[in-house]
């Protein structure tokens, strides 16, 4: 009964160890986007920190007014760390939403969207 129970307890070891290594091994990244408005002026900015500095990175960056896109940035790429940062005119008093889709190492992450309205 000992030798089972050393056994089992061993297993259960390897087990949770070979989960916690294969977790420390994927990548995992940091993204920032930011909104921000000056006048007739929208500001449209994303930091991404991946989690490697091997680590590509590809991004597009639209900013929408309601279903219209007002401009959009596509196929923004870098390795290991990703800065953007971009403007466009908008109009005083409207709503504006900042969307990204965002893939590091093809893998998709979701970046919440950004709803402002200026001022």
């Amino acid at each position: 009964m000992r030798k089972f129970i050393a056994i089992l307890s061993a297993l259960v070891i390897f087990i949770t160890v070979s989960f916690l290594v294969k977790a420390a091994e994927q990548s995992y990244g940091v993204a920032i986007s930011d909104l921000t408005f000056s006048g007739t002026t929208a500001t449209c900015s994303l930091d991404v920190l991946a989690g490697n500095v091997t680590d590509s990175i590809v991004a597009t960056v639209m900013l929408k007014r309601g279903n219209s896109v007002v401009k959009q940035w596509q196929n923004l790429t870098d390795t290991g760390d990703l800065y953007f940062s971009d403007t466009a005119s908008v109009v005083h008093g409207y709503t504006y939403t900042l969307q990204v889709t965002l893939r590091i190492n093809g893998v998709s992450y979701n970046v919440a969207d950004i709803t402002k309205t200026c001022p």
